[in-house]
């Protein structure tokens, strides 16, 4: 019953995120709300539901309790990925036909493996070539893919980060050492 039809009627509202350092759930929707002309504190008001902040966000949490304010009215909108909406409302958090998706960010990358510079190439190699070889079909391998929430691990690329990138610069959340400026983090 929401009026909110485009991203610009979100203007003067409450908007739910997850964690501050979630990737999906806050720095990249709060880029992609800027990249439409809507800035946080400015143009509405952000409210995060920290859940384990400091391992980049839990991937489900806060944005379960984000979708749950947003059906109970606290929030007018809320940000989640689009497997978390097709779960909650298949688990009843979003009853049926009761929300509707305004917008999608662009595609990201996440999820990755990042050795230090002391790893051999030898070892790289081997490395991904494991990972590359898990299989979803693998009743013992299967587990772990489901420990990141994935079917199937790709070759490493940087090229899908552009909107992280923007958005912890942007958002100033780190500095250009690396250090976390957000003064919320915990």
């Amino acid at each position: 019953d929401s009026p909110a039809q485009a991203l610009a009627d979100l203007r003067g509202q409450t908007l739910g995120f997850g964690a501050i350092d979630s990737p999906q759930a806050t720095l990249i929707p709060l880029d992609h709300l800027r990249q439409h002309g809507l800035l946080a504190g400015q143009d509405f008001q952000a409210r995060r539901f920290d859940v384990l902040g400091g391992k980049h966000g839990d991937h489900i949490g806060g944005e379960r309790l984000a979708a749950k304010a947003m059906v109970t009215g606290e929030i007018a909108a809320s940000w989640m990925v689009a497997k978390n909406y097709l779960a909650f409302a298949a688990e009843g958090t979003l009853p049926a036909g009761t929300t509707r998706v305004l917008d999608t960010s662009q595609p990201f990358d996440h999820c990755n493996m990042t050795a230090g510079p002391s790893i051999s190439a030898a070892d790289a190699a081997r490395f991904t070539e494991i990972l590359l070889a898990m299989s979803w079909d693998d009743p013992l391998i299967r587990p772990l893919l489901e420990l990141e929430g994935l079917k199937v691990w790709h070759p490493g690329r940087a090229s899908g980060y552009v909107p992280l990138a923007r958005a912890v610069r942007d958002e100033r959340f780190y500095d250009d050492a690396g250090r976390i400026l957000a003064a919320d983090y915990r």
